[in-house]
């Protein structure tokens, strides 16, 4: 049965002609390259952002705008939480942050809820965004036809969905309460 076996085998390395091996090296190297290009273009196609659901709609945060995530634990309330966006202020690493309510900052009613996450800015040390559900880090495949819009190429249960890719500095600089 083992002689049945070798038989059938391909034969050693040594005894493919010089011309045979030249053949299979060039296909493997043009192969890889293809595969290196392919990959290359997909990866030039998606961006990483935090997927955000807010009521039935879902947001897009660039990921090269978070410094970091955790579970809001404990919010300040003060007197002028009532204006706009701002819930309050939370200690965070030795800063105080204004908490900011991503769902009130894109028109959703108002919550009491001092529970979710929240979004620690890079550019905007002195802001927090609460948001209320867990967000999760997904690929998106930008839409050609409106730089605002794309479409999660993540697999998971928002695979293939749209969401509105938003700019953080444009959410500040909408709300009139920011900085009070």
């Amino acid at each position: 049965m083992s002689q049945d076996k070798a038989s059938r085998s391909r034969p050693a390395a040594q005894a493919e002609s010089p011309r045979a091996r030249l053949i299979l090296d060039e296909r493997a190297h043009r192969l890889a390259r293809l595969d290196r290009t392919e990959s290359a273009t997909v990866a030039d196609q998606t961006a990483s952002v935090l997927l955000c659901p807010v009521g039935e709609n879902l947001y897009g945060l660039p990921m090269i705008e978070v410094a970091s995530l955790r579970p809001l634990e404990r919010l300040s309330r003060t007197a002028t939480v009532a204006r706009g966006g701002v819930m309050g202020l939370v200690a965070d690493s030795g800063r105080v942050r204004q908490v900011l309510d991503l769902g009130r900052l894109l028109g959703a009613p108002a919550t009491r809820e001092a529970d979710g996450y929240l979004v620690i800015l890079k550019a905007h040390p002195d802001f927090a965004l609460r948001l209320g559900e867990r967000p999760v880090s997904v690929a998106v495949t930008p839409d050609p036809t409106n730089p605002e819009r794309a479409q999660v190429a993540s697999l998971g249960d928002h695979h293939a969905n749209t969401l509105v890719i938003l700019s953080v500095a444009a959410l500040l600089a909408a709300d009139p309460s920011v900085g009070a």
